[in-house]
């Protein structure tokens, strides 16, 4: 099977506050970005399709965002530690500013 993803990731491990609702109401980490999305690692996923709104926190700074769901694997409590569980999320609208970032950390 072929690689999906059209932008490359890069390790962000950052607070992130999502949920369907504005302002959002779940916390969790990112594993990583990318200028098209970012992977959140919880337990509380929603379904495919789902839209979202994000907060990611940055050195004390809240950046905005919006997104969809594309994939989520919720893990058995007992295997969370060896399985990746979360879920991946495509921008739908993103501050500009959280690019920019990602830029500085992928080295463009």
């Amino acid at each position: 099977m072929g690689e999906k993803r059209f932008s490359k990731r890069v390790a962000f491990r950052n607070v992130v506050r999502f949920g369907p609702k504005n302002p959002p109401e779940f916390t969790s980490f990112l594993l990583d970005l990318s200028d098209t999305g970012v992977c959140i690692k919880t337990n509380n996923i929603f379904r495919p399709g789902t839209k979202l709104y994000l907060s990611i926190e940055v050195d004390g700074r809240a950046y905005g965002a919006e997104g969809v769901v594309m994939w989520a694997k919720k893990a058995p409590p007992g295997l969370v530690r060896h399985v990746k569980n979360g879920m991946g999320v495509k921008f739908t609208q993103v501050d500009e500013e959280l690019i920019e970032l990602y830029k500085k950390k992928k080295g463009v």
